[in-house]
This record gives structure tokens, C-alpha cells and sequence, in this order.
């Protein structure tokens, strides 16, 4: 471990929050906003801490420990940073709920505990969806394209940040590639914004839904979400934005810059991602059409947008979920654990995972028919090696073994079976709203302090896709030892 080196950028990337925050104050100060004090505090507290740890020199090549830990407690810090305007603002009476609301936003899970949202102050408004914004595509990958010169260890904080068992560089530097993929983020974005005003929202609602769709975040500026705008046309842009927030930006990056339609075509991930969203979409509409008596295409508009909104980990909301029929709640919790795809804004353990172990089963199954045969394991035309397939063994086990310790250890603090198999899915997986005590038209602000922040933890490890977290509490990580170079 490097703890100069790891103090040195950790305040490099808290210093990058605090220029952040100036957005909020700027708007505050422009609209006559009450929370100028807090966002001005808040920026000068964040930006002083953050300037003087990044005074340390940087004298070291990054270690690969180094690395983890830094995109850790990077999120951590920054986590702790975005609090702050909620907290002086008086938006929340306690420290822990300012801490969920701004690691929640940064993770994109979306879940809050705000209440009587459209009477909060729209600078603190903005700040929400501004940190779902930057936790989409990623604060670590925007300090990489920010702060170059980390040399080859940038790469290591690259693997750790983007999620999916493989990540891509699309250009030779880490850099150049972080700030391509900023760039698409960006255009993605704007175009959200624009369709959204056009679609009738003001410019308030349509900036905030622009940066909270294409992120895959779900903070909205009504406590109802989108159902508070009754506006069809927008909820299916939303639904469009959500999509492409939860397909792969190397794969948006081929197609709509490079003209690479071939890419899409061959690509296994994005029709298996597509194709469940159509049969979930179909099964939930005539589900819903069977037990409620209503026309299909009444059913159509909601059945579509809650499962993009749930697939993607969105977590915006157009209806109460949580009374549909039985069958429909079971199709959307099971695409709670399917995820979006790698390389995108979606947590969740990701389309790609989930066909390398369906292909794995079914390899097994052949070997069982035809013991002889040489099989080898294909996602298209890629061979999927052992290494790939151990680390996702792996990572669904772990995944799923923190899943079943979480539910215990919730239940243990005092929430019902449902409320806690659900937030503890709703929240390592960043979806935001689940079922029971949190569902839709609910929020997270009932819950005990200590249940709010074991959440808060899930968050940050399903966002930095489990693994990076929880190697920090193998006894190996700090073992006194030569260490090998990134």
C-alpha cells in the first residue's frame, strides 16, 4: 500500500466533486435559490481538503492494491463530499440520511429518503440528479480523462471503474478513452434533454430527467416520479434514454460514430439484453391484461416502461408495481438480477454474466450426451476462456452469497422478509425502489439509521461490482510483501 500516493489522489478526485459543485451554486446564486450558503460552504470545505491532499507529491508509480483501494475510498469520500449540501441546506435533520441520499445519487441506485420532493429547492434538486450524472458513467473514469499522467496504473482504476467482466478500452490510452466515452455520455444526454422538451417537459424537469435517464440513476423531481407528469410522449423517451443508458458505450460508440452496424448484429449481449426486455414487457402487458380487464395497449405503456426502468436499474416509477398481479411482480424481480449490459450505466450483474453461465449449463448438458466431444465454451463467434468463466463463477457466487447475508442481516434489524430480500436486491443491484416498505410511492426515509447505511454500503459495492470492495477485507490485500508493478 502507498498511503501518500493513495492520499494524494483521493483528494485529486475530492477536489474534482468540489469544481463540480459549483454548477448547483451558480444556479443558486442565478435563480436567487435559498441554499447559496450551503452549496458555497459546502464547495469551499470540499475544494480546500481536496487541494491540500493533492499537495502531497506524486513520486510513486501506482500499485495495483493502491489502485483498489483508491476507487474505494475514492467513492467513499465522494460519497461523504455530496452530502454536504444536503446537510447545510437543513434538507436533512440527520447526517445519515444526507449520507444515503448522496451515495445513493452517486451509485445511481437512485433510492431516497427525501420527502415532498418538489418543494425541496431546485438547486438541491439539481445536485441529485448531478450526482447520479456523474456516477453514470463514472467519477473515477472522469478523473482518469481529467487527470491524466497516472501512467499504466490509470489502467488498473479503468478495470475497477467501468463495470462488466472485460472491459474495453475503444483508443491505445486509458485517458483518450475515458473521455470518448464522456463524450457519447455527454451527446446521449443532451439529446435526452433535448426530446424531453420537446416532449413538453419544462426545462427544469427535462435537464434533471436528461441527466438521470441517460445515467440510469431514477431520481425524478416529483415524489411520484414520472407518473407525476401524465405524459405518454415523455415516458417513452424516457424509455428510449433508459435503454441506451443500459446498453454498452463501446457498442453506441461503433454503431453511432463509427457506422458499424456489423458490431450490433453480431453482438450476443445486446440481443439477449433486447429480447428480455421484449418478452418481460409482453408477459407483464398480458398478465396485466388478463387480471385487470384493461385494453392491451393500456397495459403496453406501463408494462414496458417499469421493466426498462427495473431492467436498467433505473428506478423510475410510472405506476404501483407493488399491487400488479403476482406474476408481474415475480417478471420484474427476476429482472432485478439479470442487470444491464457490460459497459454500460446499469448496475446488476449484467446481461453478459448471465449468458456465459446459461451457455455454461448448457455445455454441461451436451458433455452428458456426448461425453467425447470437444466443446468449447462461445458468446458469437468469442471463445470464452476458463479464466473469464472462474472470475464469473466467482463473482456470482459472492454476489449472491452477499445477497442471502444481507436479507438475514436486514431481517436481523428489524425488516420484514420482503422489505429486506428486496432492498437488499434493490440496493446492491442500484435499482432503487423494490417491494414491501420501499416500494413504489414509498421511500428508504422509515428505515433505522443502522439499516440505511448497511445500504449505503451495499450501494458502493454493487456499484464497483463487488469483488474490488470486498478484496479490501481479504487478510492477503495487506500482507507486507513485495508487490508487483500494474
Amino acid at each position: 500500500m502507498q498511503p501518500l500516493l493513495l492520499a494524494h489522489l483521493v483528494g485529486r478526485l475530492v477536489f474534482l466533486v468540489g469544481l463540480c459543485m459549483l454548477i448547483p451554486l451558480a444556479f443558486a446564486l442565478a435563480t436567487g435559490d435559498p441554499t447559496v450558503r450551503a452549496f458555497g460552504l459546502s464547495a469551499a470545505l470540499v475544494l480546500t481538503a481536496g487541494f491540500a491532499l493533492a499537495r502531497i507529491p506524486l513520486a510513486e508509480e501506482l500499485e495495483a492494491r493502491t489502485a483498489i483501494a483508491v476507487v474505494t475510498l475514492g467513492w467513499a469520500a465522494a460519497g461523504v463530499a455530496g452530502a454536504l449540501p444536503f446537510w447545510f441546506s437543513g434538507v436533512f435533520a440527520h447526517w445519515t440520511d444526507a449520507l444515503f441520499e448522496s451515495v445513493s445519487g452517486f451509485t445511481t441506485t437512485g433510492a431516497t429518503v427525501m420527502t415532498h420532493i418538489a418543494a425541496q429547492p431546485r438547486a438541491i434538486l439539481l445536485w441529485r440528479s448531478l450526482l447520479q450524472w456523474l456516477g453514470g458513467m463514472g467519477i473515477i473514469v472522469l478523473f482518469v480523462s481529467v487527470f491524466p499522467g497516472l501512467g499504466i496504473g490509470s489502467v488498473q482504476l479503468f478495470k475497477a471503474e467501468v463495470p462488466g467482466p472485460a472491459p474495453e478500452k475503444l483508443l491505445p490510452r486509458v485517458a483518450e478513452s475515458g473521455r470518448l466515452l464522456w463524450g457519447i455520455y455527454l451527446a446521449l444526454t443532451a439529446a435526452a434533454v433535448a426530446l424531453l422538451l420537446l416532449a413538453g417537459l419544462d426545462w427544469f424537469d427535462a435537464v434533471n430527467h436528461g441527466l438521470t435517464s441517460v445515467a440510469t440513476g431514477g431520481y425524478s423531481t416529483y415524489d411520484a416520479s414520472v407518473a407525476a407528469f401524465a405524459n405518454p410522449l415523455a415516458e417513452w423517451v424516457l424509455v428510449l434514454f433508459m435503454f441506451l443508458g443500459g446498453t454498452n458505450f463501446v457498442l453506441q460508440y461503433r454503431l453511432f460514430r463509427l457506422g458499424d452496424w456489423r458490431a450490433v448484429v453480431a453482438d450476443r449481449e445486446f440481443w439477449t439484453y433486447t429480447g428480455l426486455l421484449l418478452g418481460a414487457s409482453l408477459l407483464v402487458t398480458l398478465d396485466l391484461h388478463r387480471e385487470t380487464g384493461a385494453g392491451v395497449l393500456a397495459c403496453l405503456r406501463p408494462a414496458v416502461f417499469q421493466a426498462v426502468s427495473v431492467m436498467t436499474t433505473t428506478g423510475y416509477t410510472t405506476a404501483s408495481y407493488d399491487r400488479w398481479p403476482p406474476l408481474s411482480q415475480a417478471v420484474l424481480f427476476v429482472l432485478m438480477w439479470v442487470g444491464g449490459s457490460a459497459g454500460s450505466t446499469s448496475g446488476g450483474p449484467k446481461v453478459i454474466r448471465l449468458l456465459v453461465l446459461v451457455k455454461h449449463g448448457i455445455k454441461e448438458l451436451n458433455r452428458l450426451l456426448h461425453p467425447r466431444a470437444v466443446q468449447v465454451l462461445r458468446i458469437g463467434d468469442r471463445p470464452v476462456s476458463e479464466q473469464v468463466f472462474a472470475a464469473v463463477a466467482g463473482f456470482v457466487f459472492l454476489y449472491l452469497t452477499l445477497w442471502f447475508a444481507s436479507v438475514v442481516v436486514l431481517a436481523g434489524l428489524g425488516l420484514d422478509l420482503v422489505t429486506a430480500a428486496s432492498a437488499a436486491i434493490a440496493s446492491l443491484g442500484n435499482i432503487g425502489p423494490g417491494f414491501g416498505a420501499i416500494g413504489p410511492g414509498h421511500t428508504f426515509a422509515g428505515l433505522s439509521p443502522a439499516v440505511k447505511l448497511y445500504l449505503a454500503l451495499l450501494m458502493i459495492i454493487g456499484r464497483l461490482e463487488v469483488l474490488i470492495v470486498l478484496v479490501l477485507f481479504h487478510p492477503a490485500f495487506w500482507e507486507r510483501r513485495v508487490r508487483r508493478r500494474v
